[in-house]
């Protein structure tokens, strides 16, 4: 009996809510302003009978922000074990859910809304709290609420449905349910009987909200609790979802907003779809709420329409598939029919869109036989689909005739004539539309003359062809050999250029069009044999010459190249290509007069002979006569230069012997020698004679030689008398009767001077064998000398210093000082008090020297010693250097480490090789990075907070930071 008594009051309850009584009575008059918008787009705007239209509707709320309805809202929180912290990987998912429902309740408007709360997990182990407007309590309640159980959504959302029935008849009833899983009671048919009392829910008129409570490593899309909510909601825009909490609270304050204000409630939506389409089956599944659909009515019913877009989608698609136009998509009795927040009824026409239909494009699948005659008059089939009757078919821009369109899927036609090649196929559909395919005009080209049908080896041939088919883009070949199309007129004529040939004859030749035919003319073409290539000597001119060689003679003939050589009587001659039939030549000498061979060596080095063609004639040399001789004496020395005056001299022939012996001469003119006297053994007058091969002329005693006068030499004074023993000075020697060509002895070493005048010589002192004076000899040519005693003193060679530039530098040593001064040599050395320096020579008036560092300050000499042991000093000032600014520390990276650990220390003014001290112990680590950064390992023997500080090299210490040690 108790059991048939639940299930009553089930009943009549259920009966109730039906029945209306969670519509909210009207409270004031209709509204004057309307708060709904609606809009339809279809996309594409055109399709082919064969295609779908995406439709979507889109309804605009904006609610009145001075209108709030009253609203009774039950909470619904999931408390199901698996809120518990170990079935989220420590996320406490209990305390955010209750913590965001607080929220929910301190935002809410008590004035206006009251809240309830039913917490649930197991059927045995739902809860609830009354309505009530105190905050606290309810706060208070959701505190208490603790995680154990499983998941009877469908049995919560029955229990938050009879605590509604007691609602505020002025306010809304609202449902929030918020859960983290998925319903799994009771268990047959946890989801469905969830979505059942979802929509009972719905239906009596609460307006519902569902709040999914997913894992952050959850796919929302597939996530079967968030599909289960989602489907639950009054509309898509009643869903929420949140992964891992975060943003529960946000969802919560955004629906707290919306509580109690609606652009519409009891919202349906009819749409109607035109004749011409039809709804494609189950393109509007994913719509929230799914529509009713009936035919072609689609039928969308919701409690309230909130602050937002809601969006229906759904596709139709054309209910014939051959009729073409521009229709309606919808029917003008399409609608939405609402309240508006004052209770007061209102409709709203759906607007209109159109939908452009067309047939769909023809395709070509397949032409059978894709190829055929240029003259046409080929059966062709065309297979593909959408061919329509009244088909229009094109081969390139020719009709093909003969068209018949046997079905949607085959034209059957005769083919155009047309040019040989690929063409397009074009199939056109009365309404335009195209499909292109390709067929192939083919046949083997014709040839039916070559001219010329020869040509040399060497190939360039022009040829002209005629014919019929010849493409342009063929080729063509000679043999194997491709040779050059030079211009293509038409398919019947063109020319080619011949290759060369490999070897004389005929040859066959071949003309491949570019699509692959081709024919071959069998012995087409001819190869000639080609003329010899040999040198050939026809003539030379002149042809004969003397025997001295040296003229100049043409050789004529063929075949002549650069390169070839010329022969005459077997000598090399000097020849210049001047063209392939004619050298320049010019005559070597001949070995004896009479007829030689002229041959000419070609580049293999073979040789081709013209017999006796040129001939050698003998010298016959005048008979010289001497005139004169000027001067005709001088010492038996020789070297004397005098010339022989008189007639029929020959250059390079003409011979001097001055008493017997060959003089060196020189050819003036045909009237003059100039001659060097040779040596004679003893003095008197001897026989000049002058040779032209075997004529000569004889002057009898025409030269005398004589014995030499010897002048006493003598030395007064050298200017100057003394100088280094490195030698190198110049100086003058004073005296009498020197004469050009005179040696200079300073002791036993000899020089060479430069005669200025009988009284003074010019002499260059070499480097001395001895320090100290030595005598100074002059010896004339012709033996007369003459000494100074003591003449000339060597001193050693001793460094000065005028200069250091500059004078003072950095006791830190580096400074660059130049040392000027005078008799430095390459190996001198430099210290600079006592210290060795670096020094490079630069000459021997100046040091580049690199400053050591000091231990002091102030006047310290500084010392150039040179390889002999001389040494030379100046005064070097040390100072103390450019003062640099103090370092300072800004921060360090870490202010706690452990001993062994790296750390930075920035700030600025910071120099190479600085020093660290954490407290009293130096680090021994210290890498300076840049005038801003140190970087150092924390020194062990410290403990607790020490301060740090850097010492630069110049002993300016840093201010001081902490550093703790761990």
């Amino acid at each position: 009996m108790k059991k048939i008594m639940k299930y009553f009051t089930l009943f009549m309850t259920v009966c109730l809510l039906i029945g209306g009584v969670f519509t909210p009575a009207p409270k004031v008059s209709a509204a004057t302003i309307d708060y709904v918008n609606v809009t339809k787009t279809v996309n594409p705007s055109s399709i082919t009978t064969e295609e779908q239209a995406d439709v979507n509707l889109s309804i605009l709320g904006t609610p009145p922000v001075n209108v709030v309805v009253p609203n009774d809202v039950v909470l619904i929180i999931d408390k199901s074990g698996s809120m518990l912290p170990q079935y989220n990987n420590g996320e406490d998912k209990m305390q955010n859910a209750k913590d965001a429902a607080k929220g929910f309740v301190d935002l809410m408007d008590f004035t206006k809304h009251r809240v309830a709360v039913v917490d649930f997990s197991s059927v045995e182990l739902i809860k609830s709290l009354p309505f009530t407007t105190d905050k606290d309590v309810a706060k208070n309640y959701i505190d208490g609420i603790k995680a154990n159980g499983a998941t009877a959504t469908g049995d919560a959302i029955d229990v938050a449905m009879k605590m509604l029935a007691d609602h505020r008849p002025e306010a809304q009833p609202v449902i929030i349910i918020m859960t983290d899983g998925d319903a799994t009671e009771p268990k047959n048919d946890p989801y469905g009987f969830a979505k059942s009392k979802a929509q009972e829910a719905k239906d009596a008129g609460i307006i519902f909200y569902t709040i999914a409570l997913l894992k952050a490593s959850d796919d929302p899309e597939k996530s079967g609790p968030n599909t289960l909510l989602k489907e639950m909601a009054t509309t898509a825009n009643h869903h929420h979802f949140v992964l891992g909490s975060v943003g529960l609270s946000e969802i919560y304050a955004a629906i707290v907003k919306e509580i109690g204000m609606a652009s519409a409630f009891d919202v349906t939506v009819t749409d109607i779809v035109g004749p011409d389409f039809e709804i494609v089956p189950g393109s509007y599944d994913q719509n929230i709420p799914k529509p009713e659909v009936s035919g072609n009515v689609l039928t969308w019913k919701f409690n309230e329409l909130k602050n937002s877009t809601l969006t229906f989608n759904y596709k139709i698609r054309p209910v014939s598939k051959t009729k073409t136009g521009n229709f309606p998509v919808s029917t003008s009795s399409s609608l939405i029919s609402y309240k508006d927040y004052a209770g007061a009824s209102r409709t709203k026409s759906i607007p209109g869109s159109n939908l452009t239909v067309k047939l769909p494009a023809p395709v070509i699948t397949s032409i059978t036989e894709p190829y055929g005659h240029p003259n046409g008059g080929e059966s062709v089939t065309i297979n593909g689909k959408n061919f329509m009757p009244g088909a229009v078919v094109q081969f390139g821009l020719n009709n093909a005739t003969n068209v018949n369109v046997v079905d949607n899927n085959q034209i059957t036609v005769t083919s155009p004539k047309g040019v040989q090649g690929l063409v397009d196929v074009t199939v056109k559909n009365p309404d335009g539309q195209k499909a292109v395919g390709q067929f192939q005009y083919k046949i083997d080209p014709i040839v039916t003359s070559l001219s010329p049908s020869n040509g040399p080896l060497a190939g360039g041939t022009t040829v002209v062809v005629q014919g019929n088919y010849l493409m342009k883009g063929l080729s063509v070949k000679f043999a194997d050999q491709p040779a050059t199309v030079s211009s293509y007129s038409n398919p019947t004529y063109l020319k080619v250029i011949t290759p060369a040939g490999t070897a004389p004859g005929p040859v066959d030749v071949t003309f491949t069009n570019p699509d692959g035919t081709s024919v071959t003319i069998k012995n087409g073409f001819s190869y000639d044999t080609p003329p010899s290539t040999d040198p050939e000597i026809i003539s030379i001119s002149p042809n004969k010459g003397s025997i001295t060689g040296g003229e100049i003679s043409y050789l004529d003939g063929k075949n002549f190249k650069s390169g070839m050589k010329v022969l005459i009587g077997g000598k090399e001659a000097t020849a210049t290509l001047i063209s392939p039939t004619r050298f320049k030549v010019t005559i070597p000498k001949g070995e004896s007069p009479g007829t030689v061979d002229v041959s000419v060596v070609d580049l293999d080095g073979k040789s081709f002979v013209l017999a006796n063609a040129y001939t050698y004639e003998p010298i016959v040399y005048p008979t010289p006569t001497i005139v004169s001789i000027s001067p005709n004496t001088g010492l038996v020395a020789g070297g004397e230069v005098i010339y022989i005056n008189g007639t029929n001299f020959v250059s390079n022939i003409s011979k001097v012997y001055i008493g017997g012996n060959l003089a060196i001469s020189t050819y003036v003119d045909s009237t003059r020698l100039k001659v060097t006297v040779p040596p004679s053994a003893a003095p008197g007058k001897v026989d000049v004679k002058v040779l032209n091969d075997t004529n000569e002329a004889l002057e009898k005693e025409g030269y005398e030689y004589t014995l030499p006068v010897i002048v006493p030499v003598t030395v007064t004074s050298l200017t100057p008398n003394t100088g280094l023993a490195s030698g190198g000075d110049i100086i003058y020697i004073n005296g009498s009767n020197f004469k050009s060509g005179a040696t200079v002895s300073f002791g036993s070493n000899s020089v060479g001077s430069t005669y200025v005048s009988s009284s003074r010589l010019k002499v260059t002192v070499p480097a001395a064998q001895q320090i100290g004076k030595v005598d100074i000899t002059v010896t004339n040519p012709d033996g007369g000398t003459g000494t100074l005693a003591d003449g000339y003193e060597y001193t050693k060679v001793l460094p000065v210093i005028t200069s250091l530039s500059p004078s003072t530098g950095s006791k830190a040593g580096g400074d660059i000082t130049y040392v000027d001064g005078k008799n430095f040599d390459s190996t001198a050395s430099v210290t600079v008090n006592g210290v060795s320096a670096a020094v490079t020579f630069v000459n021997n008036t100046r040091l580049k020297v690199t400053i050591p560092p000091s231990s002091v300050v102030g006047d310290v000499p500084l010392v150039v010693t040179l390889s002999n042991g001389e040494s030379a000093s100046a005064t070097f000032n040390y100072n103390n250097g450019p003062v640099l600014p103090s370092p300072t520390i800004t921060s360090l990276t870490s202010t706690s480490e452990s001993a062994g650990t790296i750390i930075y220390i920035n700030g600025s003014n910071f120099t190479n090789k600085p020093k660290v001290f954490f407290g009293n112990v130096e680090a021994t680590a210290v890498t300076y990075v840049n005038p801003t950064r140190v970087k150092v390992t924390v020194p062990s023997g410290n403990t607790g907070s020490v301060e740090v500080k850097v010492i630069n090299p110049d002993g300016q210490a840093s201010n001081t930071t902490m550093f703790t040690y761990k």
